[in-house]
């Protein structure tokens, strides 16, 4: 199923979700279709390419923290595989 997602910035590396999404459900980027690897929750962030760890993660053109690990795209991006170093 097709689900909507955000990009606001050509910097960008991940899209936020518009609604819930599940494994397998596509989202459209610049054209570009995209296979979710995991379910994603509303307001959460999707890969739109592979990540690498210690890649930075941007979202509406700044970036907001870092991959921990690497996630292909489509992966779900979120605290429990990014870090942040904002305020230390």
């Amino acid at each position: 199923m097709r689900r909507r997602s955000l990009i606001i910035n050509p910097l960008d590396n991940v899209a936020v979700l518009l609604e819930k999404a599940d494994m397998h459900d596509i989202i459209e980027v610049n054209g570009t279709e995209i296979e979710l690897a995991q379910g994603i929750e509303f307001g959460h962030k999707a890969a739109i390419r592979n990540l690498k760890a210690e890649d930075p993660v941007y979202k509406y053109g700044e970036e907001i923290g870092y991959m921990l690990e690497a996630i292909p795209k489509g992966g779900w991006v979120h605290n429990h595989n990014m870090g942040c170093r904002r305020g230390k």
